[in-house]
């Protein structure tokens, strides 16, 4: 059944004529009467009579516009609730790893738009497997997705099944975060063994494919069992950081002004550093509109000073 055929039908008893009908649908009249009689072959009833005033529906055909106003009006009342009118501003859906630096990026970004514009504005901060899954599905446009260097073949290949395309956004070593109170605060290198006794603060989304950093290591040594506290907000690792000065963190390069903020200091380690990318991903055939460009045009900027601050 067409569903234009239904549009025309129910016009046309709105009208009480064919010809009013026509006029109201731009369309001619010839065209209106042969759609109806299409329609009216399909469903073996038929839905009008002439009168000397113009048409109006027969008993049957009474009853069938009565389904039919009823599916037009749920048809509209879908389209109001799913389909964007063009006015209606930014609309902006991206899903993240938990990675401070993109987080200040969207905060700049957001100073960035006009004060007049509407916003509707989804950032999500999940993991790899939930952003894949959102951009394959539509849920969010695009997507940056976290892959430890050891995973990056299972991460490509899965990307890949999914029809989803990459792009590298940054490839990284990892370094430590602490306390400035931390005892080990003094060093600008920090031998790995000395992190002996310290509590590792751990991210974690109960995902197989990431390992904290000392697991990844099977060849470094601790004299004492591990401690690691795993936390699932980015948060409360700052403000355990700053408060628990016994503990510590690997983590992305943070800019400089989260870190003076909770009184942190960034240090290197003198183990080999673990490699992390952080890969935007997109279906196939998408393209980024002006707002996505300004995002991750402010990302990269973030991203520049924190390698320019590793240069010096």
């Amino acid at each position: 059944m067409n569903f234009s055929h239904i549009k025309y039908v129910v016009e046309v008893e709105n009208t009480g004529s064919i010809t009013k009908a026509a006029n109201n649908l731009y369309m001619g009249q010839p065209n209106l009467s042969k759609a109806i009689k299409e329609l009216e072959a399909e469903i073996g009833i038929t839905i009008f009579r002439r009168t000397a005033k113009g048409v109006e529906p027969t008993k049957k055909g009474a009853e069938f516009l009565k389904y039919a106003k009823t599916i037009l009006s749920q048809i509209n009342e879908l389209e109001s609730l799913y389909k964007a009118p063009k006015d209606s501003g930014i609309e902006f859906n991206v899903s993240i790893p938990r990675a401070t630096y993109i987080s200040v990026a969207f905060t700049k970004f957001l100073q960035k738009l006009k004060k007049e514009e509407q916003l509707s504005i989804s950032l999500k901060e999940t993991s790899d497997m939930a952003i894949i899954n959102e951009v394959t599905s539509g849920e969010s446009r695009f997507g940056i997705i976290r892959v430890q260097k050891i995973y990056e073949d299972y991460f490509l290949s899965l990307l890949k099944e999914n029809g989803l395309q990459s792009k590298l956004l940054w490839e990284f070593e990892t370094e430590i975060i602490m306390s400035k109170y931390h005892d080990l605060a003094e060093y600008e290198t920090i031998p790995f063994h000395m992190l002996n006794g310290y509590i590792e603060l751990v991210q974690n989304f109960f995902e197989v494919h990431t390992l904290p950093f000392s697991q990844i290591k099977r060849t470094a040594k601790m004299d004492l069992p591990p401690k690691r506290v795993y936390i699932y907000e980015r948060g409360s690792q700052f403000d355990l950081l700053q408060n628990v000065h016994n503990t510590y963190m690997w983590v992305s390069p943070i800019p400089d002004e989260i870190l003076f903020r909770h009184e942190l200091v960034a240090r290197k380690c003198s183990l080999s550093p673990d490699i992390n990318k952080d890969i935007i991903i997109y279906q196939k055939d998408f393209e980024f509109n002006e707002y996505e460009k300004l995002f991750l045009e402010m990302v990269e900027q973030e991203k520049q000073k924190l390698i320019q601050r590793h240069a010096k």
